[in-house]
């Protein structure tokens, strides 16, 4: 430092260069002060966080180490990542970004950050920051528009969070297409699963078979090279994979519809209650009929490898249906009029006044049982495994239960129906103990004979209070009983700044299990309903969903209070049309 003082003193030329220098650098940063205040150029957080980084890092960033401060700063995310601090992470990937435009996973993590770390007390995620999390990978994407991994983590979002199938699909075409050397595992794959789930059979089963060929490709190019060990491992398990999707695609499109024509559509006849508990605090509950395929009655065997019929008519692949539980009814609150938008730019500044609560509650509780078929009375004690196998419901006393006789006086009387001699053979000697999947009606009347003779079997089976129907009864699958969805811990989150908004009650088949789609169909073909059903909300898609238009005192009012509930006919009014 010396040394370079005495050069300056004594050469007035070098002086006066760095003087005009540091004048012109004055002016300029002047001028960059002022934009930087605009909140979408630098918003107030990275101003703030900022504020603590060493000197030496600023200088090396301008010095020509740009990748190296960008690693720093990369590790001191991290630390902030295993803290907890999700808010400081943010304005240090927005450096990082900056300073290396290149490394993917500060964009791929970031997007997870922004899109499912940033929750509320009860976890349910920020829904201002997905458009932002999906806008931090779009500019990604441009600055590496010819590597696979961005586009991919984009489709990821879009399926897994978003449950935008259609853009998904886009998304991941896009990594198929820039990149040559796309993983197809990661790409391939999860591009026939999107197209599926965008109500697209025909476009899964096409996909899953360009899957198939890319896997043989590799396999082909892979002979003779260094790494043709891994890329044969690789690519045959993808293949298998890939083979066996392929097939099963192709059986449930030619099982659904027939299943649907056979078996009729399901009036699911949803109704729902919304009540407010306390201020910012809501309970939304009702019930419906959800049917499905009953769990390992599902008749795929009647198929070659490829998905073909053995046969050449096959009725159907639903061997037994009922209800089920798992399915998922959707409840979002937001402004009135939010819709989602398509941020041109990056910025992970979100409005502060934007309210969005977004949560999904389970299904459960169906029962279905039909005259001569079985039913238990279970009081508390574990239910048998075999019973959902068996398509077998258990009531709680026998107040709620049919009524019904004990099995033994049932076969001695022919009291069995088709149904439930096929669920007493089920239940008494699961299939798997005879290396089947399930049985069939063939397989029924001998093993009926066996369980006659073995009165041990006859005998436990009473002990256990299995009876037979003498009535039918449906009881619907019940959703958010006893569940609040509470706002008031998280005001910054759901600030209520609004005057009005909408609670969008909703059951989207595309999202579903796959054993409810077996009975509803991927685009709810097999289902109806005379209030709630809508198939205008996407092109092909039934689908049920409701809008209420709430205001601000519903919501933050002080008294508990029934703001709608359609079985007595309050707040009608409330619908949007």
């Amino acid at each position: 430092m010396k040394n370079f003082l005495d050069a300056v003193r004594g050469n007035p030329k070098l002086t006066a260069g760095m003087l005009a220098l540091l004048a012109v650098q004055g002016i300029l940063q002047s001028r960059i002060d002022v934009i930087r205040k605009d909140p979408n150029i630098e918003p107030p957080s990275t101003r703030k966080s900022l504020g603590g980084l060493p000197f030496e890092y600023a200088l090396g960033a301008v010095s020509g180490f740009r990748q190296v401060i960008a690693g720093l700063l990369w590790v001191r995310a991290d630390s902030f990542f295993h803290s907890g601090n999700y808010d400081a992470i943010l304005p240090l990937l927005r450096l990082i970004t900056w300073l290396d435009p290149n490394w993917l996973d500060v964009y791929s993590t970031g997007a997870w950050h922004l899109m499912y770390n940033f929750t509320d007390t009860d976890q349910r995620s920020d829904r201002r920051y997905l458009p932002v999390g999906i806008a931090l990978l779009n500019e990604g994407i441009e600055a590496n528009s010819t590597v696979f991994d961005l586009y991919k983590e984009k489709g990821w979002n879009l399926f897994d969070k978003v449950k935008d199938y259609d853009e998904s699909v886009k998304a991941y075409q896009q990594a198929r297409d820039n990149d040559p050397a796309h993983d197809i595992n990661m790409v391939e794959h999860l591009l026939a699963h999107a197209t599926e789930r965008s109500g697209n059979p025909e476009g899964a089963v096409k996909a899953w078979e360009a899957a198939m060929a890319a896997h043989k490709q590799r396999m082909d190019a892979a002979k003779g090279t260094p790494t043709e060990a891994d890329a044969m491992s690789r690519n045959t398990q993808g293949l298998n994979n890939a083979t066996k999707n392929r097939r099963m695609v192709s059986v449930r499109g030619y099982c659904r519809p027939r299943d649907i024509a056979r078996l009729g559509q399901v009036d699911t006849n949803m109704s729902f209650k919304v009540t407010r508990v306390r201020p910012r605090v809501l309970r939304v509950e009702g019930t419906w009929n959800l049917v499905g395929c009953i769990k390992d009655q599902y008749d795929d065997l009647s198929f070659d490898d490829q998905g073909t019929p053995k046969a050449a008519t096959i009725s159907s692949g639903i061997v037994m249906d009922g209800p089920v539980d798992g399915a998922r009814v959707d409840i979002r609150l937001q402004d009135a009029g939010y819709a989602i938008p398509s941020p041109k730019e990056f910025s992970f500044e979100v409005p502060d006044t934007l309210t969005i609560m977004q949560d999904a509650i389970n299904s459960r509780g169906g029962k279905k049982t039909l005259r001569g078929s079985l039913c238990a009375i279970n009081t508390g004690a574990s239910t048998d495994p075999n019973q959902e196998r068996a398509g077998v419901y258990s009531y709680k006393d026998d107040a709620s239960a049919p009524k019904g006789v004990p099995i033994v006086k049932a076969l001695a009387a022919g009291q069995l129906s088709p149904l439930g001699q096929l669920q007493l053979a089920t239940l008494v000697f699961p299939p798997s103990t005879r290396k089947k999947k399930f049985y069939t009606q063939a397989d029924v009347p001998g093993i009926i004979s066996e369980i006659k003779a073995d009165a041990t079997k006859l005998k436990g089976l009473t002990d256990r209070k299995f009876y037979v129907a003498l009535e039918d009864k449906l009881m619907p699958s019940e959703f958010g009983q006893k569940r609040e969805i509470d706002m008031s811990k998280d005001p910054k989150m759901y600030s209520f700044k609004a005057d009005a908004y909408d609670l969008i009650l909703g059951f989207n088949p595309r999202i579903a299990p796959d054993f409810v789609q077996d009975r509803l169909g991927w685009n709810g073909e097999g289902m109806t309903d005379k209030r709630y059903l809508r198939t205008d909300i996407k092109p092909g898609l039934r689908m049920l969903s409701v809008k209420l238009k709430l205001t601000r005192d519903d919501i933050v009012g002080a008294d508990t209070k029934v703001l709608f509930d359609d079985s007595k006919g309050i707040g009608l009014d409330k619908i949007q049309k």
